[in-house]
């Protein structure tokens, strides 16, 4: 990426259009490219692949007087696509077979370069009902478009050892659930989250989920865990009137299989509930809430 992108630059600069006249010649050749979505090019943040992209690239070489193959050549392969934990771009084949092992699935994907979009902001509630058990998480967040054409996210669920099953996953106003498949050995759900619109590059989407539980005993934690670093997380735990913990307080793992550490005390108040605030919650680092009742 880093090679188009200082290849763009410099045919940029020594061009001396800006990105308005750029996009005025793009627009003349018949080729619809947003300002930001060229701006993002230029400085390395997302990457041109789809194919109305790659028909822009080869009209740029001829608008910026570069050789045939300039800029198309130093884009180099497809790059490979995946999941977030919460990942903004569909999976290629993991709705194809009904019977997949998508816990294989989800460790391979975990290794692919982030989709092209990303949180700006995310509100977990996780509601705790009077036995004690978890109910629901209520989740609002604010996603951006690296890109032009983003229209879906992808979200992948997870239950703990005691859970029954994965639960399942409702989509709120802004959105609708997709495909879904399960995994209930591995209490593993992924489900396709569709947009209310495609987002173009720099754009932003409201996404509100209610990711249903079902647990076999007490719940005792609340977490999540995001792929790329995020600003502003909150996490609220609201505990039922007759179901209130005698202890509270926040924690943080910098891996999945990393002991946890303890990063506070967290005050249950009159309204029966706590809250985790993380002005910088670090990507692949869980970030959640313990408590204890006895």
């Amino acid at each position: 990426m880093a090679e188009f992108a200082e290849a763009l630059a410099r045919a940029v600069e020594a061009s001396g259009l800006s990105l308005e006249r750029i996009q005025h010649h793009l627009e003349q050749r018949g080729v619809q490219v947003s300002l930001s979505t060229l701006s993002y090019w230029r400085r390395g943040r997302s990457r041109p692949e789809r194919p109305e992209s790659l028909q822009a690239v080869a009209a740029l070489e001829e608008i910026l007087r570069l050789a045939p193959g300039a800029l198309t050549g130093s884009l180099g392969g497809r790059r490979p696509r995946g999941r977030w934990v919460e990942r903004a771009t569909a999976l290629e084949g993991i709705w194809g077979d009904a019977a997949i092992d998508l816990g294989r699935e989800i460790a391979r994907v975990n290794r692919l370069l982030p989709a092209p979009a990303k949180y700006l902001s995310v509100r977990d509630q996780a509601v705790i009902g009077p036995d004690r058990r978890e109910v629901e998480i209520r989740s609002s967040a604010v996603i951006e478009a690296f890109e032009d054409g983003v229209d879906r996210m992808l979200i992948a669920k997870t239950a703990d050892d005691t859970d029954r099953s994965p639960g399942d996953i409702v989509a709120e106003k802004s959105c609708r659930v997709g495909r879904v498949r399960r995994d209930d050995d591995h209490k593993l759900l992924v489900a396709e989250i569709i947009l209310d619109r495609v987002l173009r590059a720099g754009e932003t989407a409201l996404v509100d989920l209610r990711l249903i539980s079902d647990p076999g005993a007490d719940s005792a934690s609340a977490d999540r865990t995001f792929l790329r670093t995020l600003r502003n997380y909150v996490l609220e735990v609201e505990f039922h009137p007759g179901a209130v913990p005698v202890r509270c307080h926040s924690f943080t793992r910098p891996g999945p299989d990393a002991p946890d550490v303890e990063t506070g005390e967290l005050w249950i108040g009159t309204t029966c509930a706590a809250h985790l605030v993380v002005p910088e919650a670090q990507a692949g680092h869980v970030h959640g809430v313990k408590w204890e009742w006895e």
